[in-house]
């Protein structure tokens, strides 16, 4: 399990549909998905037993309507934004302790045509080491 899989999670329990993890899937096998992917672990400290740092996610809407795809991206960012994170806390290697959302934004419309939005979700995370 990891972040994007946390938020994932999260967006399905918030009764979002087609959420992916791993790839952008093609047009053809899902026509309006939301894809989740994690960035890189960014070390703030470091003590005995643990790292404390971050790590961004990305969410992004993809839609076949420009105001469909902003909408949705507002109301995901508004669940992530609002939730309960102690049930998605347990993300793997990491323990989520808090998070920040950027607001929505569109990104580029995609070869098929979709137009895509997206927001970062930065989680503040521990890990053991």
């Amino acid at each position: 399990m990891s972040c994007a899989d946390s938020i994932a999670k999260l967006l399905v329990d918030a009764h979002f549909t087609s959420c992916f993890t791993k790839v952008l899937p093609s047009a053809l096998d899902c026509a309006e998905p939301i894809v989740v992917t994690e960035g890189a672990f960014e070390r703030d400290s470091r003590m005995a037993e643990e790292e404390r740092g971050t790590v961004t996610v990305t969410v992004l809407v993809v839609r076949e309507v420009l105001a469909y795809a902003e909408n949705v991206a507002t109301a995901a960012e508004y669940a992530v934004r609002r939730a309960d994170w102690e049930p998605y806390a347990d993300a793997g290697a990491y323990r989520i302790l808090g998070i920040d959302t950027t607001e929505p934004a569109f990104k580029e419309r995609d070869s098929s045509g979709r137009y895509l939005w997206a927001f970062d979700v930065t989680c503040a995370v521990v890990r053991s080491l």
